[in-house]
């Protein structure tokens, strides 16, 4: 009778897991998943360079990184707290802030 082995599943490197303040006032982390939806295939002069489903919270948002057109990076979220503060100055929400420290070592975040 044959052994059955087991196989390890790894997970696409399209998808991130983050420890992210939970969606309620006392703020607990929470794990959110990141799973990468597009990636521009060649490099653009302007528009959009990535874009990530966050689930985890509430509702499921969207981040995006957009090329603009003097070769600078501009992040966008559709959660709350990025329509409405990171609409009069800059602003990065907990989701755009723990996607651009992933891979990153603590020491490098702070």
């Amino acid at each position: 009778m044959p052994r059955k082995t087991q196989t390890k599943r790894i997970l696409p490197g399209e998808v991130y897991f983050a420890q992210v303040p939970g969606p309620s006032r006392k703020r607990t982390p929470t794990p959110y998943c990141y799973r990468m939806t597009y990636r521009a295939t060649e490099k653009q002069p302007c528009g959009c360079v990535c874009l990530w489903d966050v689930m985890g919270g509430r509702d499921i948002y969207q981040v995006a990184l957009e090329r603009e057109g003097n070769g600078g990076l501009h992040w966008h979220c559709t959660c709350a707290d990025a329509a409405y503060r990171g609409e009069k100055r800059p602003h990065a929400c907990k989701h755009v802030r723990a996607l651009q420290t992933m891979g990153r070592p603590l020491s490098e975040t702070r």
